[in-house]
């Protein structure tokens, strides 16, 4: 599988290489995209979670929901003082860094992703209980994000996907697409005052405030992208094959 550059931990002290357990919540998930993933996110789990400079590690998005397929693994890391390295990692894994210091302040302010792994994260690990403590502290002062945000997204991101179809690059154009109309429904629940769950669960959220025609699109986009990335792991696989015979 194709792999793209990301984060890869660096402590003040050495972090030995021997091989480590994998965190006991990894192991309970139920579903992965793919083997790779699972291997990466395990590897990296057993070596964030022993090096000091890790304050948490939340697993968040539709791998903690419950939905029927999951697309990808979006995973959420909180350090203490320096911002981690870079590294190779799978296509369908996901990494946010933030900086422990700023995270509170951040919350505070309506923060999209935060808010949601307060909110529907599930805990890899922790030291000295500060995701514990910070899901405490903000349990019921906790705002929603702004609309506007997401509005302002969204129209970013229809622009993209036009000139992407311009181009001729309609699988990018999907891709776009689809965030355009996850970007509307963000907006459309929050002015509901209605926190949205993992992109899967959105088309029910939406229908469940009236919206058919956006959870139409929105479900129409999903199934479309999906179809489109398992015709192409496919042809990737017949390609494959045909080089090693």
């Amino acid at each position: 599988m194709p792999s793209r550059p990301f984060l890869r931990a660096r402590s003040r002290r050495d972090v030995r290489s021997e091989k480590r357990k994998v965190p006991s919540a990894l192991r309970d998930l139920r579903a992965w995209p793919s083997a790779a993933a699972q291997r990466w996110v395990s590897g990296f789990g057993s070596k964030i979670c022993a090096d000091d400079n890790t304050q948490a590690l939340i697993a968040i998005g539709s791998i903690v929901r419950p939905v029927p397929s999951v697309q990808d693994v979006d995973l959420l890391y909180v350090y203490k003082s320096h911002r981690p390295d870079f590294a190779d990692h799978p296509v369908d894994v996901d990494v946010r860094a933030y900086d422990a210091r700023e995270v509170s302040d951040l919350v505070a302010a309506g923060h999209d992703l935060l808010g949601w792994a307060l909110r529907y994260g599930r805990v890899i690990c922790e030291h000295e209980r500060y995701w514990t403590q910070l899901k405490a502290q903000w349990k019921n002062n906790a705002r929603l994000p702004d609309p506007e945000i997401a509005e302002k997204r969204a129209t970013k991101a229809k622009a993209l996907y036009h000139d992407l179809r311009q181009l001729g690059d309609l699988d990018a154009a999907q891709e776009q697409l689809v965030s355009l109309l996850t970007h509307k429904a963000w907006a459309r629940l929050l002015r509901a005052g209605i926190y949205p769950a993992s992109r899967p669960e959105l088309a029910g959220q939406l229908r469940a405030v009236g919206d058919t025609p956006l959870a139409a699109e929105l479900e129409n986009a999903l199934t479309e992208r999906d179809v489109e990335r398992k015709s192409a792991a496919r042809r990737a696989a017949a390609a494959g094959a045909s080089r090693r015979r």
